[in-house]
């Protein structure tokens, strides 16, 4: 608890420092990223669960997450079985700007915070399996609980645009991010294609992280992966005047010793206030 108060007052700290994102236009994303509803499966695997909410000025975003990270549940399905990775509640708050131009440049960058610990996350998901009438989790996951932990980072993109004749992808990226929890290099290519009342999206790459504290956190110390190639899909619509998204991304597991199909669903929508 400790660990979250001192994120949430991160959070608003940074918020007050920056007036003038109180007084333009705003912008609110809320979104869920989810590994348990997917295009390739219904599952209850890797339990990949994020919730959270950015906020937009202009070219200043603050974003809170919530999350959980847990082993795979067809694998540890009780006390006896061995889990293949540890079990963690996680808060991440981040503040960054984006496409600051720099000579011809254009880069985004941002600084974030990241703990472990006991939050109460894992209480909505316990309730959710008792919803749905799956097994319950809380107990044997309390089992490998990561250790109480904090970490910080920075983190950076850009973007190149291709000439007009790629007419599946729009632009070349890279992102790298270093910070205690995590080193992480993203090499991509992606595009959209605007149709009458849709927006669909493409986005192929791939993730190369030499260091991963979170997925090898004790006291299971999983093995990482070092390279993730993924594709993802996505459309984009208006609905009743909101922005609506939902993407699918598909890659191999974050954990080493597994290399079966992994998919998470990303689905979220946008408010925009003047």
């Amino acid at each position: 608890m400790f660990r979250f108060l001192t994120s949430l007052c991160f959070f608003l700290s940074i918020y007050g420092a920056f007036p003038s994102f109180v007084h333009a236009e705003l912008q609110i994303t809320s979104y869920f990223k989810n590994d348990s509803v997917n295009g390739l499966k219904i599952s209850d695997a890797y339990e990949t669960h994020n919730m959270g909410l950015i906020l937009n000025k202009n070219d200043t975003y603050l974003q809170l997450d919530l999350g959980i990270v847990s082993p795979d549940m067809h694998q540890y399905k009780n006390e006896y079985r061995i889990a293949n990775r540890s079990f963690g509640e996680i808060i991440s708050v981040s503040v960054g700007k984006k496409n600051q131009k720099y000579k011809e440049l254009v880069v985004s960058y941002y600084a974030n915070l990241k703990t472990s610990g006991e939050y109460g996350i894992d209480g909505m998901q316990d309730w959710m399996h008792r919803v749905l009438t799956l097994q319950p989790v809380n107990k044997v996951n309390d089992i490998v609980r990561m250790p109480n932990k904090a970490w910080v980072g920075i983190g950076g993109q850009t973007n190149f645009d291709f000439s007009k004749e790629f007419m599946l992808f729009d632009s070349f990226g890279v992102e790298a991010y270093f910070g205690t929890d995590a080193i992480a290099f993203n090499p991509y290519v992606k595009g959209s294609k605007e149709y009458t009342h849709v927006r669909l999206t493409q986005e192929i790459g791939v993730q190369i992280r030499p260091f991963d504290e979170v997925v090898s956190a004790p006291p299971i110390s999983a093995g990482h992966r070092v390279i993730i190639p993924y594709i993802e899909v996505g459309i984009e619509f208006n609905y009743l005047g909101t922005e609506l998204f939902i993407k699918d991304r598909f890659s191999l597991p974050t954990v080493k010793s597994d290399n079966r199909p992994f998919g998470v669903l990303h689905a979220g929508v946008n408010f925009k206030f003047d």
